[in-house]
C-alpha cells in the first residue's frame, strides 16, 4: 500500500464512470494520483492480474455482470497539457479530447479543433484513433508515451503504430500514457470561433443532453451508419430503456432505466435488421467489455412462487377477463407454475388477502384492472406484477388523455371532438363529418362504440356512450386499412391486419364473428411493417408502458399511419391478437404467456 497514494476500492459500480450510466462492478477500481503513482501501482500488481483502462467512459459498454481484475480510471487524473515547441503539445492519456481543443486554440495552434466533437479522453482516442469533423487523432500524432505491464514508460514513435479507420494496431500489454501532437501555429479566435462551431453543430445534430456512447457504428465506405439504419426505419426503435435516437440515428441513448443488456441486445437488432434490409454488415465502434448478468432468463417454475391470475371483475369487459383468465391459468398449470386463479369481487383487497400469493398475472380488463387501481392495490401489498405500473396504465385507459400525449409528441392520432352534452352535437358534426366513431373514453373491447353516418345517430350514439358513465368524445373516421401491434418485453410482435365483412371492428366483430378476418403476415412491405412496428413501440414509450400491451392502428388511404389506441392487459382468448402475433414470431400460447409473467420480475 505504500508504494501508491491513488483511491482503491472494491466491488465499485461502473454505472456512473460510463457514459450510458450503465455497468456492473469492478472487482478493484483504481484512480491514481498522478502518472508516476500510476507507474508504481501498476508495477506492484501480480503479473497475470487483468487490467482495463479507462477515461471517460464513452465509447464503452460494461456488461451487467461488471469486469474481473482491476480497472484504472484515469479520469482528472492524469491531466498535464504543455507546449513543447512552436508546434508540439505534450498531452496525457486522461485529458478530455474537448480540453485538448480548447488549450491549443488557446496556445494558437490550430488543426485540434475536432477532438471537441469527441466525448472521450486523449486515451481513448489515441486507443481507437477518434475522430470528428473529418479530421482523425493520428493524422497530428508525432510519438506517444506508453506503459508496460511491469510498470516500464517508453517513448514510440508515430510509424511503430499500424493506424487505420477507428483501430489502432498496439502493442501486447502497452497502454497509452500521453502524446505529442503537432499542429500548426494560426489565430486564437479563429480556431475558437471554429471550435463554437463545431460544438454548435454537434449539439443540434446529436442528442447530447442524453446519456450515449458517441457513434455506436463505423461508417461503411462511401456512406454512413446512420442513413442506414434510418432507411431501414429504426429511428426511435427502442428494446427495454435503450432506444436508436430519433435526432441522431447511429446513436443509441439510455432513456432512463436501460441495461447493458438492453443496449446490446438493440446493438444486435440493428446489426441484423441493416444486414437484412441494406445488405450491409455495419461494424460497432463500441468496446464491449465485462461479463453478462448470469441470471437473466434461466427461471424455473418454482421461482415464481405462487402467481395469482387476477380475471373477472365488475367491468364492462368481464366476461372477456374471465374467459382470457381461464386460458392463462391453464397455460401456467401445465407448465408447471403454482398458480391460483382469482375472480375479482368488488374489494380487490379482499380478493387478493383470501389467498396466499407471491406474484400477480393481472388478466384483468377495463376499469378496475386495466386503469391503475389494481396496479396502485398490488404496490401498496407489496406485490409484483405483470404488465404497466399505475401511472402508464391510467393513462393508456383513458383514450383521451392518451390522445393528448400522443399529440403531444407529435405522434399521428385522428382529430377528436369532446362531448360533454347534445349541444356540442352540431359543433361536432361539422368539426368531423360523417361518418365518425363515438367512444365512451374509459372502455375498451369497443364496449359503447358507434359507428355514426348522420346527425340522428350521433344523438343515439351519444346516449349509448353516456351510458358507460365515463366522458364520451367523437373520433374523425378513417377511411383505410386496420392493423394491430403486439409488444412484448419492448419488442414488436408481427403487424396483424384486421378485416370485417362490415368494415366497422366493433365488440360483436372482435369476439362473436366468424367472418373477421385476420392476416398475419399483414400484407405490408418489410419497410412498411417496420415503420407501423416503431410506431407502436413510440406510442407506448410516450405513455411508459411496460411489459406487454397492443396498439390499435389505422393506414389511411394516403398511406398515413393513425393511432387509436393502446390496450396493457390485451385479450388472451382464441380471437385475440397478441397470441395470433405471437404464433407467427414463433411463440406459441404457454411460451406467451411464461413471457408475460417474465415481466412482473422487474417490479
Amino acid at each position: 500500500m505504500a508504494q501508491y497514494n491513488g483511491t482503491l476500492s472494491h466491488n465499485q459500480s461502473l454505472a456512473s464512470y460510463t457514459s450510458w450510466r450503465v455497468g456492473g462492478c469492478a472487482e478493484r477500481f483504481y484512480q491514481p494520483e498522478n502518472k508516476a503513482d500510476l507507474i508504481a501501482f501498476i508495477h506492484s500488481l501480480p503479473e497475470n492480474e487483468p487490467i482495463f483502462w479507462m477515461g471517460l467512459g464513452s465509447n464503452l459498454l460494461v456488461r451487467d455482470g461488471g469486469i474481473a481484475g482491476t480497472v484504472i480510471n484515469t479520469k482528472n487524473r492524469l491531466k498535464v497539457m504543455q507546449r513543447i515547441d512552436n508546434e508540439t503539445v505534450y498531452i496525457e492519456a486522461g485529458v478530455p479530447c474537448a480540453l485538448v481543443a480548447k488549450f491549443c486554440a488557446e496556445q494558437g495552434l490550430v488543426g485540434a479543433e475536432f477532438l471537441a466533437g469527441i466525448p472521450g479522453t486523449m486515451g481513448g482516442a489515441l486507443k481507437m484513433n477518434a475522430g470528428a469533423f473529418g479530421g482523425e487523432t493520428w493524422d497530428i500524432v508525432t510519438q506517444v508515451e506508453v506503459l508496460r505491464r511491469r510498470g516500464e514508460s517508453v517513448t514510440r514513435k508515430r510509424d511503430e503504430f499500424e493506424v487505420s479507420y477507428r483501430h489502432v494496431q498496439c502493442h501486447e500489454k502497452e497502454w497509452f500514457l500521453a502524446t505529442h501532437l503537432h499542429l500548426q501555429i494560426g489565430d486564437t479566435q479563429v480556431s475558437q470561433q471554429r471550435i463554437k462551431e463545431l460544438l454548435a453543430k454537434r449539439a443540434q445534430t446529436q442528442p447530447t443532453n442524453q446519456p450515449s456512447c458517441g457513434s455506436v457504428f463505423k461508417n461503411p465506405q462511401g456512406d454512413f451508419a446512420a442513413r442506414l439504419i434510418e432507411a431501414t426505419g429504426l429511428k426511435g426503435y427502442r428494446i427495454g430503456g435503450a432506444q436508436v435516437s430519433e435526432k441522431h440515428a447511429n446513436f443509441i441513448i439510455n432513456t432512463g432505466n436501460a441495461s447493458a443488456a438492453d443496449i446490446e441486445s438493440l446493438m444486435g437488432y440493428v446489426q441484423k435488421q441493416v444486414m437484412l434490409k441494406q445488405g450491409v454488415n455495419l461494424q460497432t465502434e463500441v468496446c464491449m467489455v465485462g461479463e453478462q448478468l448470469k441470471t437473466t432468463h434461466i427461471m424455473r417454475p418454482e421461482d415464481f412462487g405462487c402467481v395469482g391470475v387476477l380475471m373477472g371483475g365488475n367491468s364492462a369487459e368481464r366476461a372477456i377477463s374471465l374467459k382470457s383468465g381461464v386460458a392463462v391459468y391453464e397455460a401456467l398449470i401445465a407448465l408447471g407454475v403454482n398458480a391460483q386463479a382469482i375472480d375479482v369481487s368488488d374489494d380487490i383487497i379482499e380478493s387478493i388477502k383470501t389467498y396466499s400469493i407471491d406474484r400477480v398475472f393481472n388478466i384483468m380488463h377495463g376499469r378496475g384492472g386495466e386503469d391503475g387501481i389494481l396496479q396502485g392495490v398490488l404496490n401498496v401489498l407489496g406485490l409484483p406484477y405483470t404488465g404497466s405500473g399505475v401511472l402508464a396504465s391510467a393513462l393508456a385507459m383513458d383514450k383521451l388523455r392518451t390522445k393528448l400525449c400522443w399529440r403531444g409528441a407529435n405522434l399521428p392520432t385522428p382529430n377528436w371532438s369532446v362531448l360533454e352534452n347534445e349541444m356540442d352535437l352540431d359543433a361536432c358534426a361539422d368539426a368531423l363529418g360523417f361518418p365518425m366513431i363515438v367512444k365512451p373514453a374509459l372502455e375498451g373491447s369497443s364496449v359503447g362504440i358507434s359507428k355514426v353516418t348522420s346527425r340522428d345517430e350521433l344523438t343515439k350514439a351519444f346516449q349509448v356512450a353516456m351510458e358507460c358513465g365515463c366522458e364520451v368524445y367523437a373520433e374523425a373516421w378513417i377511411h383505410g386499412k386496420e392493423y394491430t401491434v403486439g409488444i412484448l418485453q419492448g419488442v414488436a410482435l408481427p403487424v396483424i391486419h384486421v378485416t370485417t365483412p362490415s368494415g366497422f371492428y366493433d365488440y360483436e366483430a372482435k369476439y362473436l364473428s366468424n367472418t373477421t378476418e385476420y392476416h398475419c403476415p399483414c400484407g405490408l412491405s418489410e419497410e412498411e411493417e417496420n415503420t407501423l412496428q416503431t410506431l407502436a413501440l413510440k406510442s407506448s414509450h410516450v405513455l411508459n408502458v411496460e411489459g406487454w400491451a397492443r396498439v390499435d392502428v389505422f393506414i389511411d388511404n394516403q398511406g398515413q399511419a393513425q393511432l387509436i389506441e393502446i390496450n396493457t392487459v390485451p385479450g388472451m382468448t382464441d380471437h385475440s391478437l397478441v397470441p395470433m402475433a405471437a404464433k407467427q414470431a414463433g411463440i406459441d400460447f404457454p411460451a406467451l404467456v411464461w413471457k408475460i409473467l417474465e415481466t412482473s420480475c422487474r417490479k
